[in-house]
């Protein structure tokens, strides 16, 4: 899969602030709601990314891709769309909130 088969996935909810919390993609920041409750948060920057992760309401969780984790920030830095797509998958099949 490409990230843009997620983008397509994705969902729209409303938060618990009657928010709505929308699925969406430009050229440089990604949002992918998905239906178990997370929201991966996707910032690109000169060809690289940074994955984060959040929940409806925009808590991020900096726990959740300790696993991948390789920088300070609480981000995942990615050099390739395929490193992206791994981790777009692990949040996909969380557990639902």
């Amino acid at each position: 899969m490409k990230i843009q088969d997620y983008v397509n996935q994705g969902i729209n909810v409303v938060d618990s602030m009657r928010g709505l919390r929308k699925t969406t993609y430009s050229d440089t920041y990604i949002s992918i709601v998905f239906p178990n409750g997370y929201v991966a948060s996707i910032s690109i920057r000169d060809n690289k990314y940074s994955v984060a992760t959040c929940d409806y309401d925009g808590y991020f969780d900096w726990d959740i891709l300790k696993q991948f984790k390789n920088s300070d920030s609480g981000a995942v830095s990615c050099d390739t769309e395929d490193e992206v797509c791994s981790i777009l998958k692990f949040i996909k099949e969380l557990g639902g909130r």
